[in-house]
């Protein structure tokens, strides 16, 4: 049986991953034309990776339970409190991840609107757990994937310019 939105979590997974993959093609490149890794740059390359991979593991658990024989409404009950889980740990640790690769502050300005959105999204996985306001669907977990994708994009769009920038100027 085919779940509901399936085609959609296949694409985004798809593009998830070939989100990552063209990041670290773009580090590899800076590394061959002779330009250092700053801690800042690994911070960077790690949001991109981890926000492909995590938007692919998001898009394929649904298909995943599913394969395993579980019900279609528990299926997107289970997958949308693993995500949860999985956002508001990584959410709750990326600070002290964070400073054990670089010692730039972290800029809250950016990082505020992201956390605000970031709870909105939890909060409709948690509700897609308990079933309110609606029963439990694909919407929010393609949301949540959808989110986990977008941040890593828009982070590597803002800081395009920092990746072809000397290290001294792009740690600064």
């Amino acid at each position: 049986m085919e779940l509901p939105g399936s085609a959609y979590l296949y694409t985004l997974a798809t593009l998830s991953m070939t989100f990552a993959g063209f990041c670290a093609i773009v580090i590899v490149l800076r590394q061959t034309i002779g330009r250092e890794i700053s801690g800042f740059h690994v911070v960077l390359m790690r949001l991109y990776l981890e926000s492909g991979l995590w938007a692919a593991g998001f898009c394929m658990l649904p298909p995943l339970l599913a394969a395993c024989g579980v019900p279609e409404p528990v299926v997107w009950r289970v997958s949308s409190a693993i995500i949860a889980v999985a956002l508001v740990a990584y959410g709750a640790t990326y600070a002290k991840r964070r400073r054990r690769i670089t010692a730039g502050p972290l800029p809250r300005a950016r990082w505020l609107p992201i956390v605000a959105v970031s709870m909105v999204v939890i909060i409709a996985l948690i509700g897609n757990v308990i079933g309110i306001p609606r029963a439990p669907a694909v919407g929010p977990i393609a949301i949540a994937a959808s989110w986990t994708l977008g941040c890593g994009a828009v982070v590597f769009v803002l800081a395009l310019n920092a990746l072809w920038e000397p290290v001294d100027k792009a740690s600064g």
